[in-house]
């Protein structure tokens, strides 16, 4: 009788696969963590056509309708690889690309996933999600329209992608199932909730930062009629258990958090720590995206929050004897927290690679400049504006028959976004000047009277 192999089990037949599988691993994060050099799109489209490859033969060797079937740890280094190799594609600028959609569909479903084990959530924080869904499936239909069978690729792509919109649905028909009347309320629960939450992930907070919540939660407690919420009309509106539920959460937060200010207790505090450490670097990133985020870097921080996930059990921290702790609700809220960071960081994402991002970055600053001047105006000469037009010449000569090239004298991503930005800097500069030379052409003729004038007095005289 043979017994069901264990996920670390892996079939001989599946060991090629395997194999495989963490080559390209080591190989895109020895490419992940070499900053001496830019990621080339060459590079990364042969590396998906590897990834291709190894998932044909898998398909073969499980069945197209088995493939998800058994999870071992050919799919963990599987999920791995397609979350790096997504992440390759957004830095060389190729985000509106169907590879680059997975590792975001997979934020999003984690980002989902919070918000329907902590119920913390209104309507419209469902809107963002929602948007971004719709933007990666206009992405993900271009390749299924290039062929009648949609390749592997895609259809993995695709089972994830509904995956989130099923979740979706149902966190969305929750917020539906709120009555009209009673969606500001909830709004306002959710938001006390969140400040509540971050209260307590700081080191140090003030006694009347609690009680000032506290209030504000009375204030709805005395919208209560006999316990229930009530219409315009008098009757019982809809949502009742959903609200009333957030707002005795909220009053049991503020009765924790003054009752002790150690929230977490030691022995979960290890994961309190990482992932405070975590949230600081992700905070830190999203400020400075713009100038120190390679897309890749991000891989690092998924992957220990996919550990810390991990460790849970029925959504649930556990101690090293399996028990329950305190401090739930701070630690889901530093996961799911953490997330977030990570999706913002993704949809902030630009179609840029990243051979050109200090172009980009020089061109946004330079705009910048010259709309502040062009704004507050002001007396200034042609000769203020020389080092901005020497600037952008010296940008424009970087160019190559009208392209800006990378160090290796190819076409990186990006092209039409930095040629806007260079031709709309000209412009700006080109309306500065004429301002200016109007200016001068007026003060001139002004001089040109006075001399005239003087000369006839003289003659005069």
């Amino acid at each position: 009788m043979t017994s069901t192999p264990t996920p670390d089990q892996i079939p001989m037949e599946e060991q090629p696969v395997l194999e495989a599988l963490v080559s390209i691993k080591h190989r895109l994060t020895a490419i992940k963590k070499d900053r001496s050099r830019f990621i080339k799109t060459s590079t990364v489209t042969a590396f998906y056509d590897e990834l291709s490859t190894q998932l044909l033969a898998l398909e073969e060797i499980r069945g197209p309708s088995k493939i998800w079937g058994t999870r071992n740890n050919v799919n963990s280094v599987l999920d791995e690889v397609f979350v790096i190799l997504s992440l390759c594609f957004m830095a060389v600028g190729k985000t509106k690309e169907s590879p680059a959609t997975y590792v975001q569909l997979l934020t999003i479903k984690q980002c989902l996933t919070g918000l329907q084990e902590s119920g913390i959530f209104a309507g419209e924080d469902l809107k963002q999600y929602k948007d971004r869904l719709e933007e990666l499936e206009a992405f993900i239909k271009v390749d299924e329209a290039k062929t009648s069978i949609p390749d592997i690729q895609t259809r993995i792509l695709r089972r994830k992608l509904d995956y989130n919109n099923n979740l979706l649905k149902e966190l969305l028909s929750t917020a539906n199932s709120i009555s009209p009347e009673l969606a500001p309320i909830h709004r306002r629960l959710v938001q006390l909730k969140t400040e509540l939450d971050t209260l307590a992930s700081r080191s140090q907070w003030t006694t009347p930062e609690i009680h000032h919540i506290q209030e504000e939660l009375r204030e709805i407690e005395a919208k209560r009629s006999d316990g229930k919420f009530l219409d315009s009309k008098g009757n019982v509106s809809s949502g009742q258990a959903a609200v009333i539920g957030l707002l005795e959460d909220c009053y049991d937060n503020c009765h924790n958090l003054l009752a002790t200010k150690e929230s977490v207790p030691k022995a979960l505090q290890d994961i309190f720590q990482r992932l405070k450490a975590i949230k600081t670097d992700l905070e830190r990133l999203v400020l400075t995206q713009r100038w120190t985020l390679r897309e890749t870097d991000l891989w690092q921080y998924e992957i220990q929050l996919s550990e810390i996930s991990a460790l849970r059990k029925n959504g649930k921290f556990v101690d090293r004897e399996g028990n329950v702790q305190e401090g739930q609700a701070l630690l889901n809220f530093m996961l799911h927290k953490c997330y977030r960071l990570i999706y913002v960081l993704l949809s902030a994402s630009e179609p840029i690679a990243e051979a050109l991002m200090p172009i980009h970055n020089q061109l946004l600053t330079v705009r910048r400049c010259l709309l502040e001047v062009k704004k507050w105006g002001g007396e200034f000469s042609v000769r203020d504006l020389y080092p901005y037009q020497m600037k952008l010449a010296s940008m424009d000569n970087m160019r190559v028959d009208g392209k800006f090239l990378d160090k290796d004298k190819e076409v990186p991503e990006g092209q039409g976004i930095c040629n806007s930005l260079l031709s709309e800097c000209y412009d700006i500069l080109y309306e500065l000047q004429e301002s200016v030379v109007d200016e001068r052409d007026d003060s001139d003729e002004e001089e040109e009277v006075e001399l005239r004038g003087s000369k006839g007095l003289d003659v005069v005289v």
